[in-house]
């Protein structure tokens, strides 16, 4: 067989699109087989050598186009309609090569093709003219620019045909910019660059910028780090009349305060948090009697000295939360405050807003009340010294400590059992955790184990925050809500389709939380919770904050909001100013619903953003670090596809990898959109969710890509339940009734610190 001329096959594809491609997602694109592989490798050099493609930043692209001497005709600015809403236009499918983008609206998502999106980029705010289909939001076209998310981006710098081009760091903006001015900026360096203008599209006009900053070498831990706190425009300090009006605040409480407050330093009182934790925001006692138990959850009364017309509160309001990256903490609070004078640190007399409540020996809430108080911490205790306790029962901790936690324990248990009987869903979901040396590399990759101290702690804050809500929502013209909307019914059909091709079957009840605890508890094995679980995650909606007063559906509550972390989150300072107005009543503060709306608003969109910024160095450390084992071979299982690629979660380190299918030996593929299966259109060999791999790092650049290992037991079918039809949900479930055995994804659960990681940062921060 006449081999294919490649050079002309690249040429023809690049001719008619011209977006830069790697050289595995060439041999995706290009379907090339196996053997064609050094062929393209040597065709790709060739046409790099003759300038008629350019390589940057491994990926090689068509030349830059020379300037037009002659006058563009730019068109005309569309006109606007009355009809236009705004939103947020979102390109995570632009950066992925696929031709559309949605723009996220209080209306819907909208679809917008590439030809309807005008020069927006990620996260700029923008008008649409939108589309309805059965009152439900279709498509739209973008009309109008609102606001840009990004006037200033950080990136690589690189030479195209001897252009200098930047590359954003952020791979949601899915373009390059062209750079007028370098500032000295040399090949290979992370830089800032000022955009000054944003191009057009139709007018094939590239946008472009100078570069305002030049932070150092690509790749160092420390400059990456940077680079995405300027990307994201995060304060990495507090100005002076904030520090100032935080360095007047009085070390000590005065004796007045104390004297009108409930005295609860008498009363046996321990913190537990990540051994790093330095900001200690909540406390906890616990008494046991005939009569069953009584828990104190105090939390820092950080409003009592953050008060809504202080710079400081003006502050908060700006960032939002704090924001946790490796070595380094973006506070929302100076650290005076949140470090020294509101941290419920041992042996210190600590002013707090303390929940009290009332159990009977099964763990049913008796009474609960609110109160100002002071406190005095014995103890500060590590999750890792409770565990220990738990598991092997040994420990040099004194007997009162030993009874609480003993104590606690038992309560948290009831409290598990009652949360299950409630329809809380949980997922059994470790999230990756990232151990760093002293460089700030990343040293090695652990699964993260949510342990029994963990879920005590969550279930104390549970009983807070639910109380809390249910007060405000009794007391308060208006509060702000934790609250997260029933599922789209159409999502849950699609998901019991996908479910039903690996034998489990998702039955449909008027008890939603019902339906999905009973089809997580139906998983045979840890290999579908590791696939399936995150399938259901995906098809529930997103935790908001919002002054509607609104369930929470992944928690089976009708009342929630957070009250537990003011140290870290702007909605729970609020409403600890609304609790001292409506609940104790000790504030004659009155807050508008507009504030609060507001307050709710920047609450929500600044969790987004700092998640949205750690998730981006964590990819940034993580790919440094898999680009010291490429060539190697691990084990893996697929947990997710899409139209061309297997997902793969590798084994020996706990990392997602891509799996390209014209990486696969054999073919042409067949993607089969529900079942999430590959199909061999000639054999019917097929590749699925939950099989075995054996594969090959191969590269490592915008992703980590991995090929078959070229051994005869490198693929091995999963084994997949039969379909088992059932008519009703059983009133007991099988499984996890007892307590949760994974973490609540619905509501953005977070890791522990481990040496150095988001330090100070508490597991469950984001419930």
């Amino acid at each position: 067989m006449k081999q294919p001329d490649i050079k002309l096959i690249v040429t023809e594809h690049f001719a008619s699109n011209p977006t830069p491609a790697s050289y595995q997602e060439l041999i995706a694109i290009l379907r090339l087989p196996r053997k064609h592989k050094p062929f393209l490798k040597k065709a790709l050099e060739e046409l790099s050598a003759a300038g008629k493609l350019v390589y940057v930043k491994r990926r090689y692209s068509p030349p830059l186009p020379k300037k037009q001497h002659r006058t563009e005709r730019v068109p005309p600015a569309p006109m606007l309609s009355s009809e236009l809403i705004e939103g947020v236009f979102d390109a995570t499918p632009l950066s992925r090569n696929f031709s559309y983008a949605f723009v996220r609206t209080e209306k819907g998502d909208f679809f917008v093709g590439s030809e309807d999106t005008l020069n927006a980029y990620h996260n700029d705010k923008v008008a649409i003219e939108p589309h309805f289909r059965n009152g439900k939001a279709d498509y739209g076209r973008v009309r109008r620019i609102v606001t840009r998310a990004n006037e200033r981006m950080a990136g690589d710098l690189s030479f195209s045909s001897g252009k200098a081009i930047f590359i954003c760091s952020n791979p949601k903006i899915h373009n390059w910019f062209e750079i007028t001015d370098t500032n000295g900026a040399k090949e290979g360096e992370k830089v800032i660059l000022q955009v000054s203008n944003w191009g057009s599209p139709l007018a094939g006009k590239m946008p472009g910028g100078k570069v305002v900053e030049v932070l150092g070498p690509s790749g160092d831990p420390q400059v990456e780090l940077i680079a995405v706190i300027r990307q994201y425009d995060l304060p990495l300090s507090f100005c002076d009349e904030v520090m100032e009006e935080v360095n007047n605040l009085p070390d000590s409480i005065d004796a007045r305060e104390v004297a009108r407050r409930e005295d609860l330093r008498d009363i046996f009182t321990f913190t537990i948090d990540p051994a790093s934790a330095k900001d200690f925001d909540d406390a906890i006692s616990i008494r046991k009697d005939s009569n069953g138990y009584t828990l104190w959850v105090h939390i820092a009364d950080v409003a009592h000295y953050v008060k809504p017309e202080t710079r400081t509160f003006d502050e908060a309001v700006k960032r939002g939360n704090s924001f946790y990256f490796p070595k380094k903490v973006i506070p929302m609070l100076p650290e005076r405050l949140s470090n020294l004078i509101c941290s419920l640190r041992p042996d210190e007399d600590k002013l707090c807003m303390t929940v009290i409540t009332h159990f009977d020996p099964k763990g049913r809430t008796t009474a609960q009340k609110m109160v100002e108080s002071v406190i005095r911490s014995n103890h500060r205790l590590s999750y890792e010294q409770v565990d220990e306790l738990f598991e092997t029962g040994k420990s040099d901790f004194s007997k009162d400590l030993k009874d609480a936690l003993s104590w606690s324990r038992e309560l948290s248990a009831l409290l598990s059992a009652k949360r299950v009987a409630a329809g809380y869903i949980f997922f059994d979901l470790p999230e990756i955790e990232y151990e760093y040396d002293q460089e700030g590399f990343v040293r090695r990759l652990n699964l993260a184990e949510e342990t029994e101290s963990h879920k005590l702690i969550e279930n104390f804050m549970l009983v807070a925050n639910e109380y809390t809500a249910e007060k405000l929502s009794q007391l308060s013209p208006t509060s702000i809500y934790r609250v997260h909307e029933n599922p789209d019914p159409r999502k849950l059909e699609r998901l019991g389709e996908s479910l039903s091709y690996y034998g489990l079957e998702y039955i449909i009840s008027e008890d939603v939380n019902k339906s999905l605890q009973y089809l997580l508890n139906s998983m045979p094995n840890a290999d579908y919770h590791k696939v399936f679980d995150r399938m259901v995650l995906r098809s529930l909606k997103k935790a908001k904050y919002t002054p509607e007063h609104l369930r929470h559906f992944g928690l089976g509550m009708e009342n929630y909001t957070h009250f537990t972390s003011p140290i870290r989150r702007l909605c729970d300072l609020v409403v600890h100013l609304l609790c001292k107005t409506y609940v104790i009543k000790s504030s004659k503060l009155k807050l508008e619903r507009k504030q609060i709306a507001l307050y709710a608003e920047i609450a929500s969109s600044q969790e987004l953003l700092a998640d949205e910024a750690e998730r981006d160095i964590d990819r940034t450390y993580s790919l440094a670090f898999m680009k010291k084992h490429l060539n190697e071979r691990f084990h893996g299982m697929v947990i997710g596809t899409n139209s061309s690629s297997l997902i793969v979660r590798l084994t020996e380190i706990p990392i997602t990898a891509v799996l390209k299918t014209a990486m696969l030996p054999g073919g042409p593929w067949a993607y089969q959109d529900r079942a999430m299966r590959f199909v061999n259109t000639k054999t019917n060999y097929y590749y699925q969710l939950m099989d075995k791999l054996i594969v090959d790092i191969v590269d490592v650049s915008d992703d980590i890509y991995l090929e078959l290992a070229n051994i005869d037991s490198a693929h091995t079918h999963a084994q997949v339940l039969s379909p088992q039809p059932q008519t009703k949900i059983p009133k007991t479930s099988p499984g996890r009734s007892s307590g949760p055995r994974g973490r609540n994804r619905i509501d953005v659960m977070t890791p522990s610190p481990k040496s150095g990681r988001h330090s100070g940062k508490k597991r469950g921060s984001r419930r």
